[in-house]
């Protein structure tokens, strides 16, 4: 059975007059587009500042969270060929109230996401124009050229998926040039010295490292947003998942050594491997190779930079109208969003609604660290719900073919799902509190689109799951903190080790309950 043939019950895909323009070169672009944008050029300066030259293994490790979070997302895509994937799937297993709980989450993520890659974007821009930035904050005339950007990408995506897929396609190229060309010659100013010790500060310093370093991985899940496009979804969503991820990972590596390599502390003015002091470096790669004398290359690399942060922003773009799109087709959105454009065939009114969110984010906000982080944090329990989602479907849609099955799917996602809980967790405090509290809002959101039929049990796990890992991160250890705005700290009870085996056997039970309750409620729907 290919995706034609899901019809009836739920999954009905409710978009039919979508047009299927999206090929896997295209998938990839756009996964790698929303992938490959601000953290590269930012982070491995801070990164670096928290762990020094295992960074490298930070980003593998963050890579490795990301292939089982996304293998999850390729096998749900592939068999269940529905747009807006991040909330769609978990509806398919969790009943409205937990895909919605789930869109939510995303939805926040996902413009203001979009808000952050185009202020980086505009940041890079005031390397040659002046007047866009002051202080790390965009100025009234940043804010200004962002919002124009902001509504020529709409306008593109409007205009058609192809062109948004195009833009996609020439931007993600683009970027990825300027990235080899820097390593290619970088790598011959490298030294090896820079490399040991590779872990001075410990373990801790890695994991700190890798939740700084997983917003630029996020992204990933684009892949499954689009599916109604997507030609031949049943073959191109798994191998553009795995090309993407694997793309990246070998990118961010590569880029991250030679950064390392050609770090010479007397140039840059820094005390020998005083890798705290790297914290400093707003333009990393640009900085290192100015630091040699390579002018050219740090011109590359700001050009870089600017392909990455443009390419990423039309991706993003590209997404963010499609999650309330696909919610108001199921009627668990404002109506008028699901309705698709006739004259260009895409969902025009999700595009317009989404941006003008995105515009007011911008406005209020215009710093790129405070949005990255709000960001990132709404976005991991949809990707924790995704891989709970695995082996309910397999219980409750088993008569669905799939044409890419998890090894050991059981295994594989409860491993994915212990892994997410610690995302969160690194997340640090306050930010686990802020995180939860903005997700737990989908409740009363909810209330104002339904009030009976809400099947409250099914996703009953989702309050407690945020709750427990807020009192983890209270007991947890005390590194575990990040631009901590209150007068509290963590009390560092469970100190690392046992802050993570005390987490991991709690997603465990989560994972179960979450399981039971869904296939439970189908078996009891079967024998009425």
């Amino acid at each position: 059975m290919d995706q034609r043939q899901i019809r009836g019950g739920n999954l009905v895909n409710h978009n039919g007059e979508l047009k299927k323009e999206i090929g896997l070169f295209a998938l990839v672009s756009i996964g790698v587009g929303s992938v490959l944008g601000s953290g590269i050029f930012a982070i491995p300066a801070v990164m670096g500042a928290v762990s020094g030259p295992s960074l490298i293994l930070a980003i593998l490790l963050a890579g490795i969270i990301t292939l089982f979070l996304g293998l999850a997302y390729a096998e749900l895509g592939a068999a269940f060929p529905l747009t807006g994937g991040p909330y769609s799937l978990p509806r398919l297993a969790m009943g409205d109230l937990g895909g919605f709980l789930m869109g939510w989450g995303y939805f926040l993520y996902v413009f203001i996401g979009t808000a952050g890659i185009i202020n980086v974007f505009v940041e890079y821009l005031g390397v040659y124009i002046s007047g866009l930035t002051s202080q790390g904050a965009l100025t009234p005339l940043g804010t200004t050229i962002a919002i124009m950007i902001l509504w020529a990408l709409t306008f593109i995506n409007i205009l058609g998926v192809k062109w948004g897929s195009l833009y996609s396609i020439i931007t993600a190229v683009g970027k990825l040039i300027p990235l080899l060309i820097f390593c290619a010659i970088g790598f011959f100013y490298c030294h090896a010295d820079n490399f040991t010790p590779f872990m001075p500060f410990g373990f801790t310093g890695v994991t700190v490292a890798v939740t700084l370093f997983f917003w630029s991985y996020t992204g990933f899940e684009s892949i499954v947003v689009p599916t109604g496009e997507v030609k031949r979804p049943w073959r191109n969503i798994p191998l553009a998942m795995i090309l993407t991820i694997v793309i990246t990972i070998v990118v961010y590596m590569l880029i991250a050594t030679v950064f390392i390599g050609m770090i010479d502390w007397p140039d840059l003015n820094i005390a020998f491997k005083d890798w705290r002091s790297l914290g400093s470096l707003t333009s990393p790669l640009a900085t290192i190779a100015k630091s040699k004398s390579l002018f050219f290359l740090g011109t590359i690399a700001t050009i870089g930079a600017i392909l990455a942060t443009g390419g990423g922003s039309g991706s993003w773009v590209l997404v963010q109208g499609r999650m309330p799109f696909a919610m108001a087709q199921d009627k668990l959105f404002w109506s008028p969003i699901g309705k698709i454009n006739e004259k260009f065939g895409t969902p025009a009114a999700g595009l317009i609604f989404t941006s003008i969110l995105t515009t007011i984010v911008l406005i209020a906000i215009p710093s790129f660290p405070a949005i990255a982080l709000i960001a990132s944090i709404t976005v991991i329990v949809p990707y924790a719900a995704a891989v709970i989602s695995v082996p309910i479907l397999r219980k409750t849609k088993s008569n669905i073919e799939r044409p890419f099955k998890l090894p050991f799917h059981m295994t594989f996602t409860l491993i994915g799902f212990i892994l997410a809980s610690y995302l969160f967790y690194w997340g640090a405090w306050p930010w686990t509190l802020i995180g939860s509290i903005l997700i737990l809002t989908g409740y009363p959101a909810f209330l104002f689109i339904r009030r009976n039929d809400l099947e409250i049990k099914r996703s009953l796990w989702v309050p407690f799951y945020l709750i427990g890992i807020v009192i983890v991160s209270i007991l947890g250890d005390k590194n575990f903190v990040f631009k901590n705005f209150t007068s509290f700290r963590p009390l560092g009870i469970l100190s690392m080790p046992y802050d993570l085996i005390v987490l991991a056997l709690f997603s465990i039970l989560i994972y179960f309950w979450a399981y039971k309750v869904n296939i439970n409620i189908k078996d009891e729907e079967e024998s009425l």
